[in-house]
């Protein structure tokens, strides 16, 4: 009997013994579950510094992950605290097991806390690196190429573009050939200014077969055009830059007049102004184009602003002082009297509101993507990143 209550004893050790081990690690795991989907939701809150708090701790508990601390150093990069970035990524590139993913992961953080930094060229370093270890992997060579494009090295952004391009299917790989042709815009951009016209043509051609419907690739095959010479293209392809991005008309129009100009005559460029000034419902493009229509077909200027006076207050002044220097004083004094909504530029893809029109959104990379607030229009979801003074920046 003793031996009997003995046995049942140990019995019931055993099993306390091993429930033990098996409870503990699950605890442990349903923990740290909790916290993860605790910094999910608080990232999706935008509240970065409880996030940060969080990954702080979870690295503490877990200091074999290196997923955290990949994530703390984006973070604390976003957070301005590059420095620190810049020593996680780097301590966690001195793993020698570091998985081939984790480690261009890393290798592109650092890229981009150098970027961050204005180091551009050490940053093409690292981004080159990942890019020698990336193979095939859609995201990693999706987040290289916008990084290789911030960085201004266009024909590594174009040649992952162009990998990622394979990679992908669907709305993904038109997406990437529109990131291509971005990159060869910016090539084109850089041939032009190195004098190499021919070359700057043939890139900005291809750019266009990769992104028709990019304001900034137009943009970028009309400066090269106006350079070389050929006034027929140029002046179509300022009429489709303006028409592509009329939010960039403030930029686009004035300088296709300055070269208007320069090559006379400028009646050819004011009757495309006029086609497109006719059936334009943009604010920001038809007061772009007005100040200039105005001078020879004043009436048709000052109609168009009447259209799209009430969503915009520079429309609404334009017309204003349109009908002052006509002599016009009751219209003018109409006009000024007129209620107009508060109008700001808003990127169609992400919603975030910008005071300067760019290109390339800096919030979620979208390329072409900004409009009027409230302006229906077509958008072109085609991830990027841009320097600034490069080509595609005004």
């Amino acid at each position: 009997m003793t031996a009997v209550i003995l046995a049942l004893l140990a019995l019931a050790a055993g099993v306390y013994v091993g429930y033990l081990r098996w409870a503990g690690p699950l605890a442990k795991a349903q923990a740290s579950l909790g916290r993860r989907s605790r910094v999910l939701y608080e990232l999706a809150e935008g509240d970065l510094e409880n996030v940060a708090i969080e990954l702080e701790q979870i690295a503490e508990r877990e200091p074999g992950d290196a997923t955290v601390f990949l994530a703390l150093g984006a973070l604390d990069r976003r957070r301005g605290r590059i420095e620190r970035a810049k020593a996680i990524h780097r301590t966690v590139l001195a793993s020698a097991s570091l998985p081939p993913e984790q480690r261009v992961a890393a290798l592109l953080g650092l890229g981009r806390d150098l970027l961050a930094q204005g180091n551009e060229r050490a940053a093409v370093g690292a981004l080159a690196r990942a890019q020698s270890l990336a193979h095939r992997t859609p995201a990693a060579l999706e987040s290289m190429a916008m990084a290789l494009e911030q960085a201004g090295a266009w024909e590594r952004a174009a040649a992952a573009w162009e990998r990622h391009e394979k990679a992908v299917e669907g709305r993904r790989r038109r997406e990437s050939k529109m990131g291509r042709g971005h990159a060869l815009a910016g090539q084109a951009g850089l041939s032009l200014a190195e004098g190499d016209d021919r070359k700057a043509r043939r890139l900005a051609e291809r750019a266009i077969e990769l992104a028709p419907d990019s304001g900034h690739v137009w943009t970028t095959r009309a400066r090269v055009e106006a350079a070389i010479g050929d006034r027929t293209l140029a002046l179509e392809a300022w009429q489709r830059a303006w028409e592509t991005a009329p939010a960039a008309a403030h930029v686009v129009v004035p300088e296709a007049w300055r070269w208007a100009t320069e090559h006379p005559p400028v009646e050819d460029l004011i009757e495309r102004m006029l086609v497109t000034l006719r059936s334009s419902q943009t604010p920001e493009l038809v007061t772009a184009l007005a100040e200039f229509v105005a001078r020879a077909h004043p009436d048709q200027a000052a109609a168009a602003l009447e259209r799209v006076a009430g969503a915009s207050a520079a429309a609404a002044l334009a017309l204003v002082r349109l009908r002052l220097a006509r002599g016009q004083r009751d219209a003018a004094r109409e006009a000024a009297m007129r209620p107009v909504e508060p109008a700001s530029l808003v990127c169609c893809r992400c919603g975030v509101r910008v005071q300067r029109f760019r290109f390339r959104c800096d919030s979620c990379g979208a390329w072409d993507s900004l409009s009027t607030e409230g302006s229906t229009r077509r958008t072109f979801h085609t991830p990027g990143l841009h320097r600034d003074g490069e080509q595609g920046r005004p």
